[in-house]
This record gives structure tokens, sequence and C-alpha cells, in this order.
């Protein structure tokens, strides 16, 4: 985004997640996209240069597998030999602008990824592992090297055979039977968690710092903390069979437990901007920002997203794009400690 040349166009829009209201967005977008080429005209861009910057849009307008699949905002970015698109879990004004910049303010939340979490849903039937942020939620793919079930640990033949001579009680959802076999399938459950623990931790690597949040029976965590080798796991869980729970209420339950853990996190940045007003390292002027972000300076880049796209320069929309560029890190802050944008410098 950041590397794009020559004029840049965005194009922001509230959408609806209800299938019936496509034919609406997409007129809607028909309207925007006039709008933008009659700016690209009045900004010099030739005819068939504005086609060319817009044609990947407008070939948006009459997709219809691409209106059945919206969130509730939606953001379009267009440039020379680039197009992007991004689907918000949250409503965004209307804003077409041309110009030297993208406008990327509105879409922060999105961009940043101080707020991803995973979530692991785990039963004896199914495993399931998703990457989410607070707007977002995608199911990842496990391979070979998680195992989706129980029956990828535990030959359910041998494991049958094994159970049949003895009496389990308990239901399905359960991570371990009752009565005689108890036992004996408690070992089985063991195994089958350990495989899954583990297989988790090489899957996403052992030094991430990402939340991995367990969705399962309460019963499974006692058995998943001591095997689990990825080590953000949290103590807080989703409790209950997570075969009963969609995507989408998965990612609802995980939100409300992560939420404090992110708040807490947010706070602490905040505390050491705080600590270094006063001693360069902590910054409110947006030309600074700008400039110190372009150079790399900008460890944590904070947003108050609040703004409407219209506000203000391009400072701040480049200062994103030059903190995330740089491995800095964007923290959103909606209470109103930060007026405008603020950065805890490196140096």
């Amino acid at each position: 985004m950041a590397e794009a040349s020559g004029p840049k166009v965005t194009i922001l829009m509230p959408t609806s997640r209800a299938d019936h209201q496509s034919r609406e967005s997409s007129t809607r977008l028909k309207s925007l996209l006039d709008e933008a080429g009659r700016k690209l005209a009045e900004t010099g861009v030739e005819a068939k240069e504005a086609k060319e910057i817009l044609g990947p849009l407008n070939d948006l307008v009459n997709d219809g597998p691409f209106w059945r699949h919206q969130a509730d905002g939606l953001a379009l970015y267009a440039a020379a030999g680039m197009t992007l698109t991004y689907r918000l879990g949250v409503p965004l004004s209307e804003h077409v602008s041309v110009g030297e910049s993208m406008t990327v303010r509105p879409i922060a939340p999105a961009l940043a990824q101080s707020h991803a979490f995973y979530i692991l849903a785990m039963s004896r039937n199914k495993v399931r592992l998703f990457d989410a942020t607070k707007d977002s939620i995608v199911e990842l793919d496990l391979g070979e090297t998680v195992p989706q079930s129980m029956d990828d640990v535990v030959d359910p033949d041998e494991r049958q055979r094994q159970l049949q001579s003895r009496s389990i009680g308990g239901d399905r959802a359960m991570f371990h039977g009752h009565g005689a076999g108890g036992e004996v399938d408690r070992i089985f459950v063991e195994k089958f968690v350990k495989a899954v623990g583990e297989g988790v931790g090489t899957l996403l690597g052992k030094a991430r710092s990402q939340p991995l949040i367990l969705a399962a029976v309460a019963e499974a965590m006692p058995l998943f903390k001591p095997v689990c080798t990825y080590p953000a796991l949290l103590d807080e869980m989703v409790t209950g069979n997570p075969d009963d729970r969609t995507p989408g209420q998965l990612h609802a339950d995980a939100w409300e437990v992560v939420m404090p853990a992110f708040a807490e996190r947010d706070d602490a940045a905040y505390a050491r901007f705080a600590d270094a007003q006063g001693t360069g390292r902590g910054v409110t002027q947006t030309d600074v920002i700008r400039e110190a972000a372009a150079e790399g300076r900008v460890d944590t880049l904070f947003i108050n997203p609040s703004l409407s796209a219209s506000e203000g320069s391009g400072d701040v929309d480049s200062a994103i794009l030059s903190t995330l560029q740089n491995s800095g890190t964007i923290v959103i802050i909606s209470d109103g400690r930060v007026e405008n944008v603020a950065a805890l410098m490196r140096y």
C-alpha cells in the first residue's frame, strides 16, 4: 500500500451482511466510483489512466459472490497496478478521496495486530483453530500438524475394543468417561490432548505472543495447559462443548475473554508513552510523527479512530503505513486520552 505510485484512490462505504441488501450496496459503490472518476479528472489524470486505476473496482459492481459475503464496512484502495479490498466488522461512513496518500485511519483497527488472538476449539470429535481480531475470524488449516479429532491420534477400532469390555458413563461432550473403563479412556484422552497441545505449538510457533484462548469443556484446561507448547495460552477459557458453536459465536465469546487482557496491555503501552513525554520520545505533533515513522523510529503509534476520514491531513495515514512497514505497533485509544495521534519513539 505504501509503495504505490501516482494518484491513490480511497473509497469507504457501509455494507450489510444481509444478502437482500447486496444490490443496494453495489449501486452505492457505482455512485462512489463515478465520484472517484470525477476527482481523478480534476487532478489531471487522463481518462485512459483513470480507467486502468478504477477498472478492478468497477468489476466488483456486478460481482454477485463478492456482495454476498460482506461484513459491516468496505474499504477499497486503488492506484496504478494495485487494488486492495478490506471487509470490516465495523460500519464506515461514505468517503471518496484521491491524493498522494490513502485514507487508512478509519480502518486502523483492522490493520492493528495488537488485538489479534487465536481460538482453539477442541473436543473429542473436532479440533478447529482460528486466527481472529475484534472484527474478524478466519479458520486456519491444521494440515498434518494438529490432529483434527481423537481418531487421528487413537485408532478408533482399537479404542472401541479396549472400551467395549468396560462400562463407561458420561456424555460425548466430556473429555473422559467414568466407571470401570474410565482409566483406559483417560489414557486415550491424555494422548489426544498432548498431540493437540504440541501440534498447536509447532503450527503457531513457540515464540509467539498472540494470545491463545481454549474453547472446550471446563475439564479440558487442566489436561491441556501442561502439554501446550504455545507460550501465550490464557488461563481464562470459553467453557462448554465448542461443537455447538458457530465460528461467529466462538468469536463473540472469545472476545469477551480476551478483551480485558488487551485493555491491560494498551494501558501499559500508553503509560510508557506518558512517562516518555518531555523526554523527546513521547510525541503528539503529527508532522513530527509522520517523519519519524518514515525513518522507522516509531515503536508504538496511538490512534484516535473517532475522527472522520475527511479531518486532518494525510500525515496520520502516512504515519500508520510507515509504522506498520517498519514493524511498529498500532494501538487504538478510543477513550479520549489521545486527541488525534501520539507516538512512543524507539529512540
